[in-house]
């Protein structure tokens, strides 16, 4: 359960100001085991949690093998292809199978859900190597691109596909929809990220943004070992309501909103709640494989659930620009 921690009566929030019944946790840095303290604060009014004290170099929280950055093996990329155009609606028998096992493709689910026509102007947020817009691409979207400032150079590959190492401050143009998956949490300056995409925004565009929610269960019950914290890589970790908060300060408002959390975050959260970093691949043998697995189908069923109750874990907003009355 999450523990009681001081208040922090004179940390005002960032995201609303708030001063009252506000707390403070200390988390660790666990995915690569490093183990290093970091302090977060928790909102008593809008219910963010954001990192307090932003390590001057990242650099070290983001190896040359952070997962976004690494390109996936042969198989791995045709499984994942697969996976992905069977949650767009493509049927294929390996498509299936790795539905069955690993649960529904979670991005290209959202983009789905979404409708996203093929022919609209895409720009992807943080996108890493870029394998989603590919995938997009593959799939018939025809002006898919995207940006990481982290990435070590431009990418252009041979499908068409371009990532370039650019912020949304040096970025031009006008894009019907921009994508954040699991990127936008990872922004120091909020603010100026969304105040950065209403200027690029079609004046009917949306935004997608998908990122992990404080206000939920596994935040709840696991506190600081809940693995989608991830200190310090996570500099805020929203509520619905403090996004909507954010998003009416950058002229922007929430028009939907779909919860998406799924197995990992029982099946990680144990983990570092055993002090097990995430990059720790002790397994116990076969006996303990096998348990793992049937835990984790247990876990699909009670995310579903949890999602369904507004609970869960994970979440996409969908954005859109306010409407401002004429003079």
């Amino acid at each position: 359960m999450l523990e009681t921690t001081p208040r922090a009566e004179k940390l005002a929030c960032a995201i609303c100001g708030n001063l009252r019944d506000n707390h403070t946790h200390l988390a660790r840095e666990m995915m690569l085991g490093l183990r290093d303290e970091f302090r977060y604060l928790e909102c008593g009014h809008c219910r963010c949690v954001y990192l307090i004290d932003v390590p001057a170099d990242m650099s070290k929280y983001y190896p040359e093998n952070y997962y976004s950055f690494v390109p996936a093996g042969s198989l791995e990329t045709a499984i994942e292809n697969r996976r992905a155009a069977y949650a767009h609606g493509k049927w294929s028998p390996t498509g299936w199978l790795s539905h069955l096992l690993l649960g529904p493709h979670p991005a290209m689910t959202a983009i789905r859900r979404a409708r996203i026509p093929a022919d609209a102007r895409v720009l992807d947020v943080g996108c890493g190597a870029g394998w989603l817009i590919r995938r997009m691409k593959h799939l018939g979207y025809q002006h898919v691109s995207g940006i990481d400032p982290y990435i070590e150079s431009d990418v252009r590959l041979s499908d068409g596909v371009v990532v370039l190492r650019r912020s949304l401050q040096e970025m031009a143009g006008e894009f019907d929809v921009i994508m954040f998956h699991h990127s936008f949490e990872h922004i120091p300056d909020q603010a100026d990220a969304l105040r950065q995409v209403r200027r690029l925004l079609h004046p009917a565009g949306r935004v997608l943004i998908r990122i992990p929610v404080a206000d939920s269960f596994a935040w709840r019950h696991y506190g600081v070992n809940w693995v989608h914290l991830d200190a310090p890589r996570h500099f805020f970790l929203h509520s619905p309501k403090s996004l909507r908060l954010l998003a009416e300060q950058c002229g922007l408002h929430v028009a939907k909103l779909a919860y998406e959390g799924n197995a990992g975050q029982f099946v990680a959260s144990e983990k570092y709640a055993k002090n097990i970093a995430l990059v720790d691949q002790r397994s116990g043998g076969a006996p303990q494989q096998l348990l793992s697995l049937w835990r984790a189908r247990r876990y699909r069923d009670r995310a579903a659930a949890l999602n369904r109750t507004s609970e869960g874990d994970w979440a996409c907003f969908e954005l859109k620009a306010q409407q401002t009355n004429p003079a």
